[in-house]
């Protein structure tokens, strides 16, 4: 039934208590429930509460079908069933499947925010409102498992506006919480802390929703704010990150070796060892998909413009890999393990200086990112539209570099009880700043933010001052390993 079959009648105060009491009493039952539908015929209802209950049904139906089967397989016909409405009511809502998945989105951002910013703008100290804070969202996600590992996640498959709604949500936290902070950095200096801090609690709590262990949130809660308020409200002197101006060109050289992957090895027959060859053409299609994806998205990925830019033909590319799908998962896997190895072959350089080896592995990975722009996009952003398996991948790898900081716990300053959590949301916190000045195309200041992101990962640790003084070590010239 459309909204304009309703016969319009002027709405008493028990109609409403009654349309109120009918929404409650679907969102605590099974899908029929959830999805019953108002009165049909001459009742008398508002249109546009008609209208209303109908883009609700559509909302919950898209949530519910992307956590069962996801996005790309939920199709128009689905929806409407499961809701309960006709598909020319559907049209007469929403223009597509996608203007449907932002509604629902914006929604549940909205919902979210109001929740939690609500607890944290309460009356009381500021540890006991950033508490009050993560309990609120902490149940949020106990309750409504899918609507939020659709608001941390996104959906798979739903494009670049998805991820950009996706962005405009997290900084609009981010702005409020930062507005609530006392003083401000330098002039033109950023102060990082709120962006670290939303991004592990958003990475520890993805996980826990991803893997279905939403229930262990709210025994975190404490966990988290100890370690989120373990870094005071202003970062230190000297430490401060460059502020971004977001669309400012900041392209990065790219390295020696991605110049050399550009090249071809010669046509025709040739004598060097087969293995060779399959190896460079191996490397070249990585290169070519993670340029391709950052210049364009998975949406702009095709092999024939793989095999293109790669200068293989059609037949070699799929020797080497059976779809674009396993290429773009081949070069996620081939950026992680170089960041990885990097930042280890660094770390364990100073592994007798637990500070300083932290600062080299993350300067080390810094540098690394900056000279291999397309694949720091393809593994930092690109991989929240991919698919299951590229967050797998994704979250593996965020393990990997998580366990050098578990030395830090015995090394943590005498009488200081850092929480379990830690490390893992610090390696949560630290990917979320590199993806944001990667995202905004500024990856080329990275090294710039560096001292401030060795702050960030020492000071839960070894406290602020040490933090600080082994941040601002990191700017002069390493020694050589013992």
């Amino acid at each position: 039934m459309a909204a304009s079959d309703v016969t319009h009648k002027p709405l008493t105060a028990d109609d409403t208590a009654s349309i109120v009491a009918a929404g409650s009493a679907r969102g605590d039952g099974g899908s029929a429930e959830r999805y019953r539908p108002l009165p049909t015929g001459t009742h008398g209802l508002d249109p546009e509460i008609v209208k209303a209950d109908q883009c609700e049904r559509l909302r919950g139906a898209l949530i519910e079908l992307i956590a069962r089967k996801g996005y790309p397989s939920v199709r128009i016909l689905d929806l409407a069933k499961l809701a309960h409405v006709s598909q020319p009511t559907f049209y007469s809502l929403f223009s597509d499947k996608e203007e449907l998945f932002l509604s629902a989105y914006d929604e549940i951002a909205q919902r979210t925010a109001r929740t939690v910013m609500s607890a944290y703008e309460a009356d009381g100290p500021g540890d006991q409102r950033l508490s009050g804070a993560m309990h609120a969202f902490a149940d949020l996600a106990v309750a409504e498992p899918d609507a939020m590992s659709l608001l941390m996640l996104g959906a798979f498959g739903a494009g670049p506006r998805a991820l950009e709604r996706r962005r405009r949500t997290l900084d609009a936290l981010e702005a409020r919480i930062l507005a609530s902070r006392d003083g401000a950095p330098a002039r033109g200096k950023a102060d990082l802390t709120v962006k670290v801090i939303i991004g592990g609690i958003r990475e520890v709590s993805s996980a826990r929703l991803r893997e279905g262990r939403e229930g262990e949130l709210p025994g975190l809660v404490e966990e988290l704010a100890a370690w989120a308020t373990s870094y005071p409200r202003k970062v230190p002197p000297g430490l401060g990150a460059p502020a971004l101006t977001r669309g400012e060109a900041c392209a990065a050289q790219a390295s020696p070796r991605a110049r050399r992957a550009e090249g071809r090895l010669p046509s025709g027959r040739s004598d060097l060892p087969r293995q060779l060859i399959v190896k460079s053409q191996r490397e070249r299609i990585v290169d070519a998909t993670a340029a391709i994806v950052a210049e364009k998205g998975l949406a702009g990925l095709t092999i024939p413009e793989i095999a293109r830019r790669a200068n293989v033909s059609n037949q070699t590319f799929y020797s080497i890999y059976a779809s674009k799908h396993d290429a773009h998962l081949g070069a996620q896997k081939v950026g992680l393990h170089q960041a990885l190895q990097i930042t280890a072959e660094a770390y364990q350089a100073y592994e007798h200086d637990w500070p300083r080896a932290v600062a080299a592995g993350l300067g080390a990975l810094i540098a690394y990112l900056t000279s291999e722009p397309a694949h720091a996009h393809l593994i930092l952003v690109d991989t929240f539209a991919s698919s299951p398996e590229a967050i797998e991948i994704r979250s593996a790898a965020l393990r990997g570099f998580a366990v050098y900081l578990q030395p830090g716990y015995q090394l943590a300053r005498e009488g200081a009880t850092v929480p379990a959590i830690a490390a893992e949301a610090v390696a949560g916190g630290v990917v979320q700043v590199l993806h944001h000045y990667i995202e905004n195309a500024c990856i080329a200041q990275l090294p710039e933010a560096a001292p401030q992101l060795i702050y960030m990962a020492l000071t839960p640790f070894l406290g602020p001052r040490a933090a600080a003084k082994a941040a601002r070590a990191s700017k002069q010239p390493a020694p050589a390993p013992a």
